[in-house]
């Protein structure tokens, strides 16, 4: 028996077309098993603005969860034209005070003015953690806020907030 090249292509064909059809498409989500075991929407997410130095407590971990923050997004502002100023900020968990004790991450923003004195913002600082940063379960998540210095800025400097991530379990 003789096959021809055009069943030989048929074959070929409908070989590449049964592979795609059984293969299954790429899946996303979160890290398996834990955070979807949750029962319910495992993602969260806290914004707001601190105005000069301080602190905010963002979010406190379920007794039986740990938050995972993934997503850190900071700017500053500030009313006052010609306004140039450095702001050092950290991340905390229940254990942290201020600043000098934030022991999950420290970020550094600044703005400045230009020869016009306008004020130039610098770009958002948008952090993606690839892997997280975890707040053990009962911790609460905390924000500082240090204006470091700054000139020509009678109204002061503000720092503007958005923290994301996911609750899973410990």
């Amino acid at each position: 028996m003789q096959t021809s090249r055009f069943q030989l292509g048929l074959i070929a064909t409908l070989s590449v077309g049964l592979g795609l059809a059984l293969s299954s498409p790429q899946a996303i989500g979160y890290p398996a098993g834990s955070a979807v075991s949750y029962g319910a929407n495992p993602v969260w997410s806290v914004g707001g603005v601190i105005n000069g130095d301080g602190s905010a407590d963002l979010l406190t971990a379920p007794a039986d969860q740990s938050l995972v923050v993934t997503d850190i997004n900071l700017s500053v502002t500030s009313n006052s034209s010609g306004c140039s100023g450095v702001v050092d900020v950290g991340l905390g968990n229940s254990g942290a005070s201020d600043l000098s004790t934030a022991d999950l991450g420290r970020f550094g923003l600044g703005l400045s003015r230009d020869n016009y004195s306008y004020t130039q913002y610098d770009p958002i600082s948008s952090t993606h953690l690839q892997s997280g940063v975890k707040v053990d379960p009962g911790d609460t998540l905390s924000l500082f806020a240090d204006m470091r210095w700054d000139v020509y800025c009678s109204g002061g400097i503000a720092m503007n907030y958005l923290i994301s991530g996911y609750y899973a379990q410990p």
